[in-house]
């Protein structure tokens, strides 16, 4: 593999670790790679990390990455033979669980393959020894007692459902192993060679950093000061980006220091082209949604915070929270007493916290009593798990107000490999922009992203 390629993978390595990194980073990076030797491991490490890292988290990030990534040919060659193998087993597995999951006529008249999904196959392979035999027995036994002619669409439901709560099962022992040490993991990207490369690219977080990519709902009371300040610190950063942003332009006002870098690395980095930039004054218009549901009143105390600490750089930040029906709590925010006093004032007032989730009729509500906020300028965030009644009728809510706003963010808790299970992501997922959300990290990029160019 050439090294055009391997920097091109690293990039795709790093964008799946949530670096965000331009097209024309990409490109100041591969100038900045002819620019060295490549014979120099430190240099090339130095290269990219100057032309693709933005702050000193990213720097450790792209640092930590490199280290696991670019390795000696033969480890690669290593890693290759024992990704086929891994790949391989698993391949054995899948064919073992369709051999195992059919149906038995009487007197092995005739046999029928149970219709799983790949998924519902892998999960059935990843069982302990003791519940794939119980599955097994169990199908032997109906097929013993069963006078149906055709029972095979009841028997896939029966074993569809056991196996929908292993995954849950298991979704949540990973959930609990991961939550003892904290580490980055890229993403599958389909491509055989690369996810063997990723496979092995793990970043370990430090400790410093790690609040910020705990699943917010593990946080233990104990650091919520920690994470307090951590929130403060982040959404300060984030206001002054918010509130100080700039379009290029040709006037001489503010030098662009970033760009101005960039476009002169083809100069071997001689300041022969200066950019500008000047300040661009309008603010987002934002209206918050939280479900302050049982399941997620921990994940709304997060947001409100979050947005609370922007209040002053978003315009017109309109918030809600909701459960069975919607409050407006745009005032409480407003008096800015600080966040604790804040909080206890809300949920305090509030009658909704923690009861059962109704959409549909938040949102209806929405609509009848709160009309103004809803503008083709308005930004919409919705925070939720989708665990709600009444999915249809929300679904049928949430495209009349998204006909109405500029757009519609939908903050999902769900780690994204549950988003199968539900039907929420599919239902919903149709009128907003499905983003995963159950870290501070997360919350973060998001926010960053689409409230800097809302």
């Amino acid at each position: 593999m050439d090294m055009l390629a391997r920097y091109l993978r690293f990039i795709i390595a790093l964008r799946s670790l949530n670096l965000r990194i331009s097209t024309a980073e990409v490109m100041d990076g591969l100038e900045a790679l002819l620019a060295v030797d490549w014979t120099s491991r430190s240099q090339v490490e130095t290269a990219l990390i100057t032309t693709l890292a933005k702050d000193a988290r990213s720097r450790r990030l792209v640092r930590q990455a490199f280290a696991s990534y670019f390795r000696p040919p033969e480890q690669v060659a290593e890693m290759l033979a024992q990704y086929a193998a891994q790949q391989q087993e698993q391949a054995q597995q899948l064919a073992e669980a369709e051999a195992e999951l059919v149906f038995t006529g009487p007197e092995e008249e005739w046999t029928q393959e149970l219709q799983l999904s790949q998924e519902d196959k892998e999960t059935y392979a990843r069982l302990p020894e003791e519940e794939k035999q119980k599955l097994r027995d169990f199908l032997q036994q109906y097929a013993a007692g069963n006078q149906i002619v055709d029972p095979r669409g009841l028997m896939e439901r029966v074993v569809q459902s056991q196996l929908n709560y292993w995954k849950r099962k298991l979704l949540a022992e990973e959930e609990e192993r991961e939550s003892r040490q904290v580490q980055l993991k890229p993403l599958e990207t389909g491509d055989a060679e690369l996810d063997a490369l990723l496979s092995q690219l793990v970043v370990n977080v430090p400790e410093e950093d790690s609040l910020l990519y705990q699943d917010m709902k593990n946080i233990e009371d104990e650091d919520l000061p920690r994470v307090t300040r951590l929130i403060q610190q982040l959404t300060r950063r984030l206001a002054v980006k918010i509130s100080r942003r700039y379009r290029q332009s040709q006037r001489r006002r503010l030098l662009d220091l970033r760009r101005t870098i960039r476009h002169n690395i083809q100069y071997g980095g001689v300041m022969f082209r200066l950019k500008y930039r000047h300040h661009r004054l309008d603010k987002p218009r934002v209206v918050l949604i939280c479900d302050v549901s049982g399941s997620m009143a921990r994940y709304a105390r997060f947001v409100l915070q979050f947005v609370y600490g922007l209040a002053g750089a978003v315009r017109d930040v309109e918030a809600f929270v909701f459960a069975e029906d919607l409050e407006r709590i745009t005032p409480v925010l407003k008096q800015r007493q600080g966040f604790a006093e804040t909080m206890s004032e809300i949920m305090a007032r509030s009658k909704v916290w923690g009861q059962g989730t109704n959409l549909a009729q938040a949102l209806a509500q929405l609509e009848r009593d709160y009309q103004r906020v809803l503008t083709p300028s308005t930004l919409v965030i919705l925070l939720s798990d989708g665990k709600t009644t009444g999915l249809e009728q929300a679904a049928a809510r949430l495209k009349k107000v998204r006909g109405r706003v500029k757009h519609i963010l939908w903050l999902n808790t769900l780690p994204r490999k549950e988003w199968p299970l539900t039907r929420a992501p599919r239902l919903l997922g149709q009128h907003a922009r499905l983003l995963e959300c159950n870290t501070i990290s997360h919350l973060e990029q998001i926010l960053s992203r689409h409230l800097s160019f809302a």
